[in-house]
């Protein structure tokens, strides 16, 4: 039977997707994200699952190669992973006391060809927290790693007021996504850990 490889060395993803499956294998994707001006946040976010998958899929051509890749959308504005700590405070600044939207993208690639593309989305609203609190936040490095520089997992950093839709999305990985692509294809894995709550 054909593996099931997923393009991510996250801890995060492979917590979950192990919990589905142990059939998951991880490879680093060859594909490096870089900024894009000129597509709307659902568009880079499919852009950039579909590369890291396709990145994998030249090489293992006859496997079930997923990619995934999660964006913050503000105010049309889609805003990644922070570069650095003065990106981080940038971003966290513009994310508190406001809502936004978390937008995950699960591609999965055989032979080169894309055969699956699904899409979820959750609102988050934002606490007013300090600049203090978010420097002190900063200065222990969580943010790095991170599409808009937090994890709704972190019960430390007082930054999540309440969200709507997927908890698992805001974690970076829908993990009902992948059920829906392993159920269309026969596998007969269960979910034992799921919080994607629907709105």
């Amino acid at each position: 039977m054909n593996d099931l490889i997923f393009a991510s060395t996250s801890p995060r993803r492979k917590e979950l997707l192990l919990q589905i499956s142990e059939r998951f294998k991880f490879r680093s994707p060859a594909f490096q994200e870089k900024k894009i001006y000129d597509l709307s946040s659902l568009e880079i976010s499919k852009f950039n699952s579909l590369s890291k998958a396709m990145s994998i899929s030249k090489t293992l051509r006859n496997d079930f190669i997923f990619g995934a890749d999660t964006v913050i959308s503000i105010n049309n504005e889609t805003i990644e992973k922070p570069i650095d700590d003065d990106d981080a405070m940038k971003i966290l600044l513009k994310l508190r006391n406001s809502f936004h939207e978390v937008i995950t993208n699960i591609s999965v690639v055989k032979n080169e060809k894309l055969i699956f593309s699904e899409k979820k989305i959750s609102l988050v609203k934002t606490t007013n927290i300090s600049a203090d609190k978010i420097k002190e936040y900063i200065d222990t490095g969580y943010y790095k790693d991170k599409a808009g520089g937090y994890g709704i997992q972190n019960k430390k950093f007082d930054f999540i007021k309440c969200f709507y839709g997927c908890y698992e999305n805001i974690l970076g990985l829908p993990t009902c996504l992948i059920k829906s692509f392993l159920m269309e294809h026969g596998f007969k894995d269960k979910i034992t850990f799921s919080k994607c709550l629907k709105v």
